[in-house]
Parts: structure tokens; C-alpha cells; sequence
């Protein structure tokens, strides 16, 4: 690779206040909850203007001090909880600041085939991306699965990656300060010694720059890698060249990286037999909608459409569009028709049910499809599309 320009003074460029209030817009648009300060979206808006002065200052005159992250834990498929990590409104503008100002910069450098979280890319490319590679013959994957990434991503190398770019001491400050920042659970601090925090607006920045150098190392072994945040498959064509992905892709990410690859999850599987990737069951020449997904979205259109709840028919509509578009403008890429329409029955039948307490008829005619349209209903199989 050509070298690299490094970046000198970019601190100024950050605390302008267009960048600033940029910044803002990006982190109120996104929502989400508050900090350990307790200080929501709209409480922070109420002072928008003396908020934003006041990290203006403190950039400048380079006393700003990064809060504790909250911890906060999903739930994921399998059950088991993930850690989130979730900042102050004032470090996730903050942080958004130095995002804008450093993303383009490292874009430049980021692998062609790494689709999360960039601006322009998305989960649809790197699907796409693989179904291409599967009619051109790449009939083996490895399945890569790395254990608690973000946890673990090593705090001096991260930094060594993000100095060939930068050398505004006062940014890689910035950085360091939100990586160690240490993390506030049950009234309890934790120091954070190795990680980047899930819930930080840098944090998806910050791995896809650590994970780039697994990008280009496995490029230039003549591996193809197709990878969404830390989530990764390896295509090859046969399964000799696979396995031989397998321990190069160990090498890196563990020798060079020191991260952790998951001894039983990651595996090499023909498409024959299926694997899972960006929520999509692949399988052959299909991408199958697996039924934990349907299972998701059906607990979340009964929670909207419970007829006990106060909401009118507009509210709830409005909620279950929501839901409805979501999912089937993801999943509608898929061989998933008639998953679709199963699904549309049902959901036909949960609103016709709102709609007849709504409106306390005991009538047993069913309410028409077209009543539904005309009150505003989304169908899944109206968002099915062929562009793959």
C-alpha cells in the first residue's frame, strides 16, 4: 500500500461550531437514552445552545474529560445478554464531532468489501456480494465468528492504527479518553483496560479500522472476505483452499491482532449446508428468513395491536408500519414469499381484531383487505423486491 498521509491539526476543524451542530443533529436523529448523568436527548436540546458552547470550550482549551459509559444489556437470539455501553448526550456529540471530522480520512483506506457502518455500504451490498460469489463458483465458506470483539479489541494497537492516520495529539487524546473512559453498573465503576464500547458513536469507526488490517492481510494471501462490522465469511471454491483460510484467518486476527476466533463457531460449510450471516439463512442458492426472525417480528406486531392498549387505529397503524417496513424492506430480498403471506394473513387478522373493539361491533363479517389499505395498512408481499 502507498504510504499514508498522516494529519497534523485537526482539533480546530472538530470544535467548529458548524461541526458541532451537525453533530447534534446526527445524535438526536439516532435518539436512544441517556448516561450515567441522566441527561435524555430532550433535556439536552432545551440548552442546545449553551450545551454545544460549552464542549466548544472545553475542546479548546483541551479540558474536556470523557464521562463513564452506562452499562446496559440486549437481549440476542441465542438468549444470552449483550453489553452495551452507553454515553453521556454530550460525549455522544462529542464523539459524533470527531467522527465526521476522521471518517473520511480512514475511509480512504478501508477494504472494498467491508460494508458496516460506512457511509454508502450496507448489509443488502455484502449479501449481494456473496450471492454473486456463489454463481461464480465459490461454493465454501468459512463462517467466522470472533469472540466478544469489541470487548477485547487491544487499546495500544488500536491506537498505533489510528496514529498512522493522526497526529493531532489532542484528537488521539480524545479517543483514548473514550476508550478508557471505564464503565458505571449497579452504582459500581469499572476500569476499561482492552475494548471500544458497543452503544459509542465511534466505536463502529474504531473497529472497522482495527479490523482492516485482517481485510488487506487476508487480500493479499488471495482470500476474498466479505465482512459487516465483526461479523466475516471467508468464500473460496474448494474446500482445501477453505480450510487453508481457516488457519491464515487464525493467524491474523489472533497473532497479529490478539483477538480470540471461536474454536466451535467458526467453521468451514459448503453452501450445501447453510450458514448464517446479516440475519439471512444461506442455503444453497436460496437466503432464507429464519424462523427466530419471523418469531421477533410476530411479538412485536401483538404487543402493538393488543386491543387493550389505549391507542387509536391511526396510532397503532402508524406503530405497526414502522415495525412492518423495517422488516420487509430488509428481509423482502429474500426467497421469502411465502413466509410473507403467512405472515401478512396473521397480521390482517391481529388488526381486524383491533379494529372490531376499536369500534365495539360484535359483527362476525370480516373486514375486507381493501378497508385495511384504506386505513393506511403496509403488506409485506407489496415490499418484496427482485433487485437480487
Amino acid at each position: 500500500m502507498k504510504p499514508k498521509r498522516r494529519y497534523y491539526s485537526l482539533i480546530d476543524k472538530i470544535y467548529q461550531m458548524d461541526n458541532l451542530n451537525e453533530a447534534w443533529l446526527a445524535v438526536k436523529k439516532n435518539q436512544g437514552s441517556g448516561g450515567i448523568d441522566g441527561v435524555s436527548i430532550g433535556m439536552f436540546e432545551k440548552n442546545i445552545g449553551i450545551n454545544l458552547k460549552e464542549i466548544q470550550r472545553l475542546l479548546q482549551q483541551d479540558r474536556y474529560k470523557p464521562d463513564p459509559v452506562r452499562r446496559h444489556f440486549i437481549e440476542k437470539e441465542n438468549g444470552k445478554l449483550r453489553p452495551l455501553g452507553i454515553p453521556t448526550i454530550r460525549d455522544r456529540v462529542c464523539q459524533q464531532a470527531v467522527r465526521q471530522i476522521i471518517e473520511p480520512i480512514f475511509e480512504q483506506d478501508f477494504y472494498y468489501y467491508s460494508f458496516g457502518f460506512r457511509p454508502g455500504y450496507s448489509a443488502h451490498q455484502a449479501i449481494n456480494t456473496i450471492r454473486r460469489a456463489k454463481r461464480g463458483g465459490y461454493d465454501y465458506v468459512v463462517d467466522l465468528d470472533i469472540i466478544s470483539f469489541f470487548d477485547e479489541i487491544p487499546h495500544e494497537l488500536l491506537m498505533e492504527k489510528v496514529r498512522e492516520r493522526i497526529t493531532d495529539g489532542k484528537v488521539l487524546t480524545l479517543i483514548r479518553g473514550w476508550l478508557t473512559a471505564g464503565v458505571m453498573e449497579d452504582d459500581q465503576f469499572h476500569e476499561t483496560l482492552v475494548g471500544s464500547p458497543q452503544g459509542g458513536v465511534i466505536s463502529p469507526l474504531l473497529a472497522n479500522l482495527y479490523l482492516n488490517h485482517f481485510d488487506w492481510s487476508m487480500k493479499e494471501k488471495g482470500f476474498a472476505v466479505v465482512r459487516y462490522a465483526d461479523d466475516a465469511v471467508i468464500l473460496c471454491k474448494t474446500k482445501e483452499r477453505a480450510e487453508e483460510a481457516y488457519q491464515t484467518a487464525k493467524t491474523i486476527l489472533e497473532g497479529e491482532l490478539q483477538l480470540r476466533m471461536h474454536p466451535e463457531k467458526t467453521k468451514v460449510v459448503q453452501f450445501d449446508e447453510g450458514f448464517r450471516f446479516l440475519g439471512f439463512d444461506f442455503w444453497k442458492e436460496y437466503l432464507i428468513l429464519p424462523d427466530a426472525k419471523v418469531k421477533k417480528y410476530k411479538e412485536k406486531v401483538h404487543k402493538i395491536t393488543r386491543r387493550q392498549q389505549g391507542n387509536n387505529l391511526n396510532e397503532m397503524m402508524k406503530k405497526l408500519n414502522e415495525v412492518s417496513r423495517g422488516f420487509g424492506n430488509y428481509f423482502g430480498i429474500g426467497n421469502v414469499k411465502k413466509k410473507f403471506q403467512r405472515l401478512d394473513e396473521w397480521t390482517r387478522m391481529r388488526v381486524r381484531a383491533f379494529m372490531r373493539k376499536k369500534k365495539s361491533t360484535v359483527s362476525n363479517r370480516l373486514i375486507p383487505n381493501k378497508v385495511l389499505e384504506e386505513a393506511g395498512m403496509v403488506f409485506l408481499t407489496n415490499l418484496l423486491t427482485t433487485r437480487f
